[in-house]
């Protein structure tokens, strides 16, 4: 439940980025010395390519790559007729499954920086180990990560180009169909093969090239795209350095197989971004897509009418005689819709003159954009109206009129056009645009203008033109648990020193993480509490009784301490002190028993975990806790009893035998 409450938040992290960084470089900062690493996040997607053992240049480890294997893999399953999800994927023959594999396809990850620049957090060399070569220093270098016993899964072997579409192919359909894999062999490379290895970086924007007066992504040509792979100056080599390995007494680690490298990566890249044509091009142009050749919707607001009749005007001068066409078509709608949508609007509206026939299309429209039967939703509708007059219902209703009411009339207007001429149509467009003035040229071009789907900082990002200084995501790792409050502290503080727009809306997962399991075991512990609660009443009654039981066989022997001469009071003490002595050796029992049970316990858990933190303990401030509260229970167990001795009449009691 408390993960589920995650939500994103925009933050001003360009701000917050210079606050971390100056704090980082503070030796008497409080956040410095509670924060082990910093990993700033960029909405940058790595283009990273390789040549496998066909020859074959394949995009390594991307979405697009993921989306291909999947979809082969269910169209196979499809045509074997079902989905066995229990194939085999692993090059070692390991039970992980081909979707689990799929769905868990980041091959190239980020290392963790050291606070003071350095590539490598110290935590890194911690989790891992070096088997082979160096560790990365410069952002052509990079890391093949293995797991624990030196292997690698086969989709991973496929994007390193180390396995043939034909091998993957075949291994995607034993899979999908449930058949076990061919004996191939074991398949090994030696430390040397992989070291040598070499992946090309391709930037996104140098895949755009123009076209006309657009610029076209040409990935999807393979010339243009084995072009770019032998282009040196267009493209970053990157050369694997070393291969690591968890350390075998790691018991949590950072990066899972595939390919690390370094944040200097991730700084070459952009700074390279804005140096390509596409990029340059999109900078000079802010008001239009170079990718589309359309003005941005986004710049509507902030244009004068003036601007707008300009833009309108510049647009229509750059289209084609069917654009023209089209445009005009579109134009003749807008003037229809403005003299007469309102009044046929309110025309059919008043058609109707009763509840049921406006719920009855109230349905229809929402069952046609819900996919929902009509049936169902009369019924829904019904229910929800059956308060409301007919007036009501009616401005319901008019949103979704208007909508139809506008579709029938472009309808009409394109069937009166339907038979003169495209040209004749884009002449006519020529001669009106002459006629058009200044307000009627900022309608057409916030009505009939074909806007960019993206917006200008969208078209930025795409072609991966950021700034290093305003990233998209912050990690900060604590050095220690305790570290975590120290840090949301200084964030905190942060917050109250700059203004409101700058405040930083974080996520603590571990406190999310921790509150869950905080939940789970307080419910658990409500329980033990219940169960313990009830044992020890019950212990309570036992000891009463048996003290109750002791004064009435030893009536007697109470008899002769009050002929003597003792008191009430020393007889009660004398049966008290007796609970108490039962109370200390019951409770110094039962710790003494815990003490010699945790023994066994840790070695158990141990055996199951494998984890040396993970033991059963209990601390001698909570021994001498438990034996008092032993001896306090027994003690009021033994109040009502020992009253009952000291109230017994001396003379009866020496009768009693």
């Amino acid at each position: 439940e408390a993960l589920s409450k995650v939500q994103k938040n925009d933050n001003d992290l360009k701000s917050f980025k210079s606050y971390l960084d100056a704090q980082l470089k503070d030796p008497n900062s409080k956040l410095a010395a509670a924060v082990s690493g910093v990993q700033y996040g960029y909405d940058l997607e790595l283009s990273v390519y390789t040549e496998n053992v066909d020859g074959e240049i394949i995009k390594s480890d991307t979405n697009e790559l993921m989306q291909e294997m999947l979809q082969d893999f269910f169209t196979s399953a499809m045509q074997n007729g079902g989905l066995d999800l229990g194939g085999d994927l692993m090059g070692d023959g390991s039970s992980s499954t081909m979707l689990s594999s799929m769905m868990n396809m980041k091959m190239w990850q980020e290392i963790l920086p050291a606070n003071n620049g350095a590539p490598i957090n110290p935590i890194i060399y911690e989790q891992y180990e070096l088997i082979d070569g160096s560790w990365p220093n410069d952002y052509n270098e990079i890391v093949l990560i293995v797991n624990e016993n030196n292997e690698l899964d086969d989709l991973t072997l496929y994007a390193l180009g180390l396995l043939s579409q034909a091998e993957i192919d075949e291994i995607i359909d034993c899979a999908a169909s449930g058949k076990p894999l061919p004996d191939n062999g074991e398949k090994k490379w030696s430390f040397d093969e992989l070291s040598g290895m070499q992946f090309t970086t391709i930037l996104t924007a140098d895949c755009y090239q123009k076209v006309g007066n657009i610029y076209t992504d040409m990935s999807d040509n393979e010339s243009i795209l084995r072009t770019l792979y032998q282009n040196e100056e267009k493209t970053t080599k990157l050369n694997v350095v070393g291969i690591i390995r968890p350390q075998k007494d790691s018991t949590t680690t950072m990066l899972s197989s595939g390919i690390g490298y370094t944040y200097q990566l991730t700084q070459h890249v952009i700074n390279r971004a804005v140096e390509s044509d596409v990029v340059k091009a999109q900078i000079a142009n802010p008001d239009v897509d170079v990718l589309t050749g359309l003005p941005f919707k986004s710049n509507v607001g902030t244009m004068t009418a003036e601007e707008k009749e300009t833009a309108f005007r510049e647009y229509v001068a750059g289209l084609t005689q069917s654009a023209k066409a089209e445009t005009y078509v579109k134009i003749q709608c807008v003037n229809a819709e403005q003299e007469y949508l309102d009044a046929q609007t309110d025309a059919w509206i008043a058609s109707f003159t009763n509840k049921e026939d406006i719920i009855k299309l109230i349905s229809q429209i929402v069952s046609a954009n819900m996919g929902l039967a009509p049936e169902e939703v009369e019924v829904a509708f019904n229910e929800l109206a059956k308060d409301m007059d007919i007036d009501e219902l009616k401005a319901l209703v008019r949103p979704y009129a208007v909508e139809i009411v506008r579709a029938q009339i472009q309808q009409q207007v394109e069937q009166a056009l339907a038979n003169i001429p495209t040209e004749q149509k884009a002449m006519l467009l020529d001669m009106a645009m002459a006629g058009f003035d200044t307000e009627a040229c900022a309608l057409y071009y916030e009505e009939v203008t074909v806007f960019s789907e993206n917006t200008y900082d969208e078209n930025l990002a795409l072609l991966g033109h950021l700034d290093y200084q305003s990233p998209y995501t912050i990690n900060i790792y604590a050095t220690t648990f305790e570290d975590k409050d120290v840090i949301a502290a200084e964030i905190e503080a942060y917050n109250k020193s700059v203004p409101e727009e700058q405040r930083i809306k974080y996520t603590d997962y571990m406190g999310l993480i921790m509150s869950s399991v905080t939940n789970i075991i307080d419910a658990v512990t409500y329980v033990l509490i219940a169960f313990v609660a009830i044992s020890l009443v019950v212990s309570s009654i036992m000891i009463g009784v048996i003290t109750l039981i002791s004064v009435q066989e030893r009536t007697k022997e109470i008899g002769i301490l009050r002929a003597i001469g003792a008191s009430k009071r020393d007889v009660s003490s004398m049966f008290n002190a007796e609970t108490l002595i039962i109370g200390f050796a019951s409770g110094l029992l039962g710790v003494v028993v815990t003490y010699l049970l945790c023994i066994p316990i840790n070695i158990i858990l141990y055996a199951l975990t494998g984890l040396a933190t993970l033991q059963a303990f209990l601390p001698v401030n909570a021994a001498i806790i438990l034996v008092a509260i032993s001896m306090g229970l027994t003690l009021i167990s033994g109040i009502i009893p020992s009253r009952s001795a000291a109230k017994k009449d001396p003379v009866v009691a020496l009768r009693s035998e």
